[in-house]
């Protein structure tokens, strides 16, 4: 939940019998802008590097998860992968979570309260 009590919008990757709330917010999409030197939406370009996909699904946990650390991220897409998932359907979740944060088209409107 934001400081002003509106819900941030957000979608759901589950891995390794835990779920993970992604949403990237503005500090940590200029956090990931910092650690690679490139814009999200170039990141989202080269998201089939593992690399790149890990720094991207890390921004979207660190987002609503501040613990959360980079190592942790290999563990989750090592389980999305494991559970039967693969590093395309991972790529689609993070798509997915960066248009729901309103990197791309519009964002859904906030619930009222």
């Amino acid at each position: 939940m934001s400081e002003n009590g509106l819900k941030l919008p957000y979608t759901e990757l589950e891995a390794g019998g835990k779920t993970y709330l992604l949403r990237l917010t503005a500090l940590s999409a200029a956090r990931l802008e910092e650690r690679l030197g490139m814009s999200v939406y170039k990141a989202l370009e080269r998201a089939d590097e593992v690399r790149i996909m890990a720094e991207l699904l890390y921004a979207l946990i660190e987002g609503l998860r501040p613990e959360f650390t980079k190592q942790d991220t290999f563990a989750v897409i090592d389980d999305h992968i494991s559970s039967g998932g693969t590093l395309a359907s991972l790529n689609n979740i993070i798509a997915k979570a960066l248009e729901i944060s309103g990197f791309f088209g519009q964002a859904p409107a906030a619930p009222r309260s």
